[in-house]
């Protein structure tokens, strides 16, 4: 639970009502099915001594460093979008807190110069604190308890944050969550929001893709794999996952609809950004204090996600695509250095600036297109394109790395074009007649209605088409070419040998 839920939720319930929940759903349905498909990535991790994401797709392709850096690349570029909203949720509270008592919204980012932009400074410090957090000694198995102990805490701050303005707002400004919907029921802007899909074109196809998405995105996300599989001590912490998690996410959304309706019904002008909405109804009515905990309520949301997000991105970047390099470069004779733990560590400290800038780069350049789950969104499409490499690798013994490589190639390509592209389009770096009439005046090349399909929503129809052509692409090539000896014993490994409990725990009573 990010920026984008402490805020984004907020803005997007307030433009599309209820619409908001699929993101929740699909987690809710894919943890339902954890005890079958992460149990059995941990148990896998754990046998392979698995470091990050990128290391588990290798380690199932023959141990293919080509693929670990094509998994690395792809995670890196998919998520700077999701770490620029996460600098632009902190800039934006902090600008709108140092004009209390007045509401004014932030100027254009592009409007100031760099060094006068909050977000660049945020980024730097992130960096700089996630350095000297994640990155003080080397861990064989990557883990990080300090880390784990401190976002356990962070999540607990922003819930309470979250849960004491929505109080404040459906029973201090209003009077309960019936006194709410009535008022936005017998408002003629705020009552088709209540219900969403009747008569939208696409409605129903957004709500399922979207849910689709999310429920892969909360295995995917870098951060999300770091958590659950790689910080995993004890596989019996599911059960208490299966049903805390989902718990929270409840308690986190309760009170969205009445503070994104309270929102709309208080500032009726709309001059007010509906993402700021958690912070700007305190701030309206007085509420210093209650401002000020909503504040670092964001702030723990946001920093938490950078945090676990950089570490896990710095270690794919250091160990399966800088140090694949550098080992094949004979004249640095790295094979002869007794200690290589200063090299790892100043790549992995590298790595965190430069994801922090990059996502800094992104929100100066595109971030302001967007409003925050839309931000979101863009990087939830991008590594759902691990999913028919992971899940079709650890149940389908049939995978190979050809498949693979091709679906995850071919994937990626098109979520830069009918994603990532419309954003720079968007935001004024390319004409937009790109999107309106497509390249060279094609329109049937237009990246947000390919090949003709107008009838779905930018994000749904991203979904659609890299999912198919990534799992098509994946399908054909495995049954194509033939896997190599290694790649054959490894499908054994990960498809065969751990479906069983009890041979999990013969082998580790083995290898105590």
């Amino acid at each position: 639970a990010t920026a984008w839920t402490f805020y984004g939720s907020v803005g997007r319930a307030a433009g599309d009502g209820i619409g908001f929940l699929p993101i929740y759903l699909g987690p809710t349905l894919m943890i339902a099915l954890w005890w079958i498909v992460l149990r059995k990535m941990l148990r896998i991790s754990k046998r392979n001594r698995i470091t990050s994401l990128a290391d588990f797709v290798a380690s199932r392709y023959g141990k293919s460093a080509l693929l670990g850096g094509v998994v690395t690349v792809i995670a890196v570029i998919g998520i700077i979008p999701y770490i620029s909203l996460q600098l632009k949720a902190i800039s934006n509270s902090f600008t709108i807190l140092l004009h209390y008592p007045e509401i004014v919204m932030p100027t254009k980012v592009a409007a100031q110069p760099v060094l006068a932009d909050t977000a660049l400074w945020v980024a730097l410090i992130l960096a700089l604190f996630t350095i000297a957090f994640g990155t003080r000694h080397l861990d064989a198995a990557e883990h990080h308890q300090g880390m784990v102990a401190a976002i356990a805490f962070e999540s607990l701050v922003k819930l309470l944050a979250f849960l004491a303005v929505g109080v404040f707002v459906t029973y201090g400004i209003y009077d309960g969550f019936g006194d709410v919907f009535a008022r936005a029921a017998a408002e003629p802007k705020l009552a088709p929001l209540l219900t969403p899909l009747e008569g939208v074109a696409g409605g129903y196809a957004s709500w399922v893709w979207l849910t689709i998405l999310s429920m892969l995105a909360i295995l995917f996300l870098p951060r999300q794999f770091q958590v659950a599989v790689i910080e995993n001590l004890d596989e019996k912490h599911l059960r208490k996952a299966i049903w805390l998690f989902p718990a929270y996410m409840v308690a986190i959304n309760i009170f969205v609809l009445p503070i994104a309706f309270g929102g709309r019904l208080h500032f009726p002008a709309g001059n007010v950004d509906a993402d700021t909405y958690v912070l700007t109804l305190p701030m309206a009515e007085r509420q210093e204090l209650l401002a000020l905990l909503v504040f670092i309520g964001g702030l723990s949301a946001a920093t938490g996600m950078v945090i676990v997000e950089t570490i896990a991105l710095s270690t794919m970047v250091c160990n399966d695509l800088v140090m694949p390099v550098l080992l094949r470069l004979k004249r640095l004779r790295l094979n002869e250095r007794p200690d290589l733990t200063g090299l790892l560590l100043g790549i992995r400290r590298w790595a965190i600036v430069a994801v922090l800038l990059l996502g800094y780069l992104y929100f100066r350049l595109a971030g302001e297109a967007y409003a925050l789950v839309s931000i979101g969104l863009i990087s939830f499409a991008a590594v759902a394109q691990f999913a028919p490499a992971i899940l079709g690798g650890i149940f389908w013994a049939g995978a190979n790395k050809a498949g693979a490589y091709l679906g995850l190639s071919a994937g990626f390509a098109l979520w830069g074009y009918t994603s990532l592209l419309p954003s720079f389009v968007r935001s004024g770096w390319f004409n937009s007649e790109l999107l309106t009439k497509g390249p060279w005046g094609v329109a049937w090349l237009r990246p947000e209605q390919l090949f003709g399909v107008t009838a779905l929503d930018p994000v749904t129809h991203t979904v659609f088409w890299t999912l198919i052509v990534n799992l098509g692409l994946f399908v054909l090539g495995s049954l194509l070419f033939q896997p190599g000896q290694e790649g054959q014993s490894q499908a054994e490994e990960f498809v065969g040998r751990l479906l069983s409990e009890d041979i999990f725990e013969r082998s580790g009573r083995r290898e105590a």
